[in-house]
């Protein structure tokens, strides 16, 4: 929907006729005084706005006594006249470009379903009441939103059904039904219980099972950390079971062969003997080594039965002695049982840090407690899940009671009582209407903060203390520092006109419902950054539109390089006119 004209005729300041043509941007230039917010309220009136008083909108020196407005749109054309002979006479006529023409109360009921009256300050917006925020009201941003998120069905079938339900009542309550409409309400009531009951209980099951999840990785965490530890001693055994071996090996198979392997002059000498023992030269010198590689061996034997077997080896008859290993398989031997013992040294070192570490401790300690927290809230948690699901029960068992005595009721005077089911379905109609209303609402609003959030960003990334803008389920304002709210008294003029038409901008955008708007006094007493914000990211953003700037803000966009249209108001004796500057 675009605005291309509006043709004023003796309205209020305006003498005779003015017309403004728009462009993609049209600028209106006029001294405080000489009727740019007249404008405005010409616009407003034609829109069908009653908060103006028709009486005084006729310029003081019109020749006819009738003033009108003409607003054109890309769609269809709206003119509304004011006649004031004895009494005013307003005429409305709306003309759609097919040519089919609307007038009165058809046309009025066509202009509320294009601009509904809450929208109209909204796409002619006044910057001086948006310097308050008063433009922003719970109210009007209950209205905006029910339209804008098609939400004014339900809110209309509700208030409807709750409205026939009293009429019902009204019409046929008397003294023997009041009793039974207090059953009747009490059992509404209970079944509403009931029913949020249910939606409670089903969010809380899903949170049960969250929380007992967690508490099972939780277990399965510190199990683990329990684990590293085991796993390392695990590894150690493993690492001594292979060093036992080998040194089983060490003891029992090669223990006699030692001598021999590591003296090669010895088993020459051995395999070149004669049948007689090999003849130990230094006697004294073999028992000093023989009874340091006894202690080195560390042997159960004792030291007489080692020399026994070793002497059997040097007295065997065959001139060649057979070793079940190798002198370099040997010296493997050694090297791999060398590093097997170091490997086990590591791996107690590991086990020692792993258990006394005091980190390790404190992070044990932290996970047991929040485990042990974690159990203490699921027991507790799980105890009132049983008790919603008693509740549901004991509630369900009183309903049925007394629809038990309203259907005996109802059986012995059918005709009575049998607006009692419609005023049911009535009270259930509008009950389930409000809380569709309140589910929608929830995410619909989560979709506009969203887009609020980023039409706001570059505004907030000016100021340390404001870190979040969004709207409430009570359709409130908020504003926070991240942490707490904060007051918005505490905003500047300035940062309150920014973030009012931020906040219309966002509303628009959501709804993608005017490609247009006409903002008067569009910058006040903003700073040259704040003007250069408010006119790129949120003015500029519309296909059409149309600025009411004093001189100084005039000044601010003739610095911004654009190309517009441009219209002054001049003031004469007569009133005021508007003449378009080429």
């Amino acid at each position: 929907m675009k605005l291309t004209s509006i043709v004023i005729n003796n309205m209020f300041s305006y003498h005779g006729v003015n017309t403004l043509l728009f462009d993609n941007i049209s600028c209106i230039i006029g001294t405080n005084g000489f009727g740019k917010t007249s404008i405005l309220n010409s616009i407003k009136l034609c829109l069908g706005q009653s908060n103006i008083d028709v009486n005084s909108i006729l310029n003081n020196n019109a020749q006819e006594k009738e003033c009108w407005v003409n607003i054109d749109f890309e769609e269809f054309n709206i003119k509304r006249r004011w006649t004031f002979d004895s009494k005013v006479e307003e005429y409305l006529s709306i003309t759609l470009k097919d040519g089919d023409k609307l007038e009165d109360s058809e046309a009025e009921h066509y202009i509320q379903n294009k601009i509904p009256e809450f929208l109209i300050d909204f796409l002619f917006y006044d910057g001086e009441i948006g310097n308050n925020l008063l433009l922003l009201s719970n109210t009007k941003l209950k209205s905006i939103f029910d339209y804008v998120f098609d939400l004014d069905l339900l809110v209309n079938t509700s208030k409807d059904a709750l409205e026939v339900a009293k009429r019902l009542l009204e019409k046929n309550s008397d003294e023997s039904t009041k009793e039974l409409l207090i059953l009747e309400n009490q059992r509404l009531d209970i079944l509403e219980i009931i029913s949020n009951q249910k939606e409670e209980l089903k969010d809380k099951e899903i949170e049960y099972k969250t929380l007992k999840m967690n508490l099972q990785k939780q277990n399965t965490q510190i199990r683990n950390r329990n684990k590293k530890v085991k796993v390392l001693y695990e590894e150690q055994d493993s690492i001594k079971e292979i060093l036992d071996k080998k040194t089983l090996k060490f003891k029992e198979l090669i223990l006699w062969q030692m001598p021999l392997l590591l003296n090669k002059r010895l088993l020459k000498g051995m395999e070149r003997r004669t049948t007689t023992a090999l003849k130990v030269e230094d006697e004294s010198l073999f028992t000093n080594r023989f009874q340091k590689f006894v202690k080195e061996i560390n042997s159960s034997l004792e030291e007489e039965k080692i020399l026994e077997l070793f002497k059997s080896m040097m007295l065997n008859e065959s001139s060649t002695i057979e070793l079940s290993v190798t002198n370099a398989e040997f010296k493997k031997l050694l090297e791999e049982m060398k590093d097997l013992k170091l490997s086990i040294q590591q791996m107690e070192e590991k086990i020692k840090d792993a258990e006394n570490s005091a980190m390790e401790q404190e992070i044990m300690r932290s996970l047991v407690e929040s485990r042990d927290e974690q159990e203490k809230y699921l027991n507790i948690f799980e105890k009132s899940l049983e008790e919603l699901k008693d509740s549901i029960e004991q509630n369900s068992i009183k309903a049925k009671e007394i629809n038990k005595t309203l259907t005996q009721a109802f059986k012995s005077n059918q005709n009575k009582y049998a607006f009692i089911k419609g005023y049911e379905e009535l009270q259930i109609i509008a009950k389930s209407s409000a809380k569709v209303y309140v589910k929608k609402l929830e995410k619909k609003l989560a979709l506009f903060n969203t887009k609020l959030k980023q039409n706001t960003r570059n505004f907030l990334e000016q100021y340390e203390h404001i870190n979040d803008i969004y709207i409430d389920s009570k359709h409130r304002i908020i504003i926070s520092d991240g942490e707490e709210l904060l007051n918005t008294e505490l905003l500047s003029a300035g940062q309150k006109q920014v973030l009012n038409f931020l906040i219309v901008k966002t509303i628009l955008d959501f709804k993608e419902f005017a490609s247009f708007v006409m903002v008067d006094t569009p910058f006040g007493r903003l700073s040259n950054k704040n003007k250069a914000l408010l006119l790129h990211t949120c003015y500029l953003s519309f296909d059409n539109l149309i600025l009411l700037l004093t001189d100084s803000e005039y000044e601010f966009i003739q610095t911004q390089g654009l190309k517009y249209k441009t219209y002054q108001i001049q003031r004469d004796s007569f009133g005021s006119k508007i003449e378009e500057i080429a």
